[in-house]
């Protein structure tokens, strides 16, 4: 992954990408409405409530994958990304270590953690 590629913590994400340091993945949960969202926002999608800090589990179930290619000096390609559906309800993109080229939507997945770049460690998903 090409430095250029790694996220920039605002004041919304700080905490989750702090977090990460400690391979902790975050969501904001809304007790309100009862669910959780991913990517951190300021407010919450569900209702107006407070936005809470809670810990995932990491697991999931992979509803989508594909193969990403780039031509960028520095990045590794190809590599394989995807979106898992968290147990605790939202969708996440990342990439996918570990994972067989021919890995089927419905696997079941798990977190793992990608070498800390640039200060942050950067979160992915593996076959569990």
């Amino acid at each position: 992954m090409a430095v250029k590629d790694v996220p920039q913590p605002g004041d919304v994400s700080r905490e989750f990408w702090a977090a990460t340091s400690r391979r902790e993945f975050l969501l904001q949960h809304d007790a309100k409405a009862d669910r959780s969202q991913f990517f951190p926002r300021p407010v919450s999608l569900f209702s107006e409530s407070e936005l809470q800090w809670r810990a995932a589990a990491g697991t999931g179930t992979l509803s989508a994958v594909t193969t990403a290619r780039s031509t960028e000096p520095g990045s590794e390609a190809p590599h394989m990304v995807g979106l898992v559906k968290l147990d605790e309800g939202p969708r996440v993109f990342a990439r996918l270590l570990n994972a067989e080229p021919n890995i089927a939507p419905g696997r079941r997945m798990r977190l793992t953690w990608e070498q800390e770049r640039d200060g942050l460690r950067l979160y992915a998903f593996e076959p569990a």
